[in-house]
């Protein structure tokens, strides 16, 4: 099994106790104080999902790149809505992202040459993903004033998405 392959499964398999420190953060972090609105179960279920498929989402799977930006969007309007400001909902996103990283620094894994080489392929993916999934998340944040009929109707997630696509697909 390649050792990218390795620290997904790691996470996907710890998805539930690293949804609980994910939580545990955000409830206590000053840089997101208005997640507080959320229960403890809320926040846990916010990430829980993602922990579950970050396998599917950071690698290569064709057809899953909308799918993933209309699901932050989706998580950007959620987040207007329930009064999070935009910039703690991006630094929750970096709180995850950092979370995962270092959950599979702290078990480890890398114990050679080799395997750091690898450990830095695989944050390059978990950073290609982060990156993305904030751009859509403040994408969907923007939008969320704006009536989801208007939205479809003219397009704008199809033309955002097909605009940014270039740097979606990478080869």
């Amino acid at each position: 099994m390649l050792l990218t392959t390795r620290f997904t499964r790691l996470v996907e398999n710890h998805a539930e106790s690293l949804s609980l420190r994910w939580a545990q953060e955000v409830r206590t972090n000053p840089l997101t104080s208005s997640y507080s609105v959320f229960s403890k179960k809320e926040l846990h279920d916010i990430v829980f999902s993602r922990f579950r498929r970050l396998g599917q989402w950071i690698e290569k799977r064709e057809g899953l790149e909308k799918e993933i930006a209309q699901s932050f969007c989706e998580i950007g309007r959620m987040r207007a809505t329930s009064g999070i400001r935009a910039s703690e909902m991006v630094y929750s996103l970096m709180l995850e992202k950092d979370l995962v990283w270092n959950y599979i620094q702290d078990e480890g894994i890398i114990t050679e040459g080799i395997d750091m080489n690898r450990a830095l392929q695989f944050v390059s993916q978990l950073d290609y993903f982060y990156d993305k999934a904030v751009y859509f998340a403040l994408v969907g944040y923007e939008n969320a004033g704006v009536d989801e009929a208007v939205v479809k109707e003219e397009g704008a997630f199809e033309k955002t998405f097909e605009g940014f696509k270039h740097w979606i697909i990478r080869e």
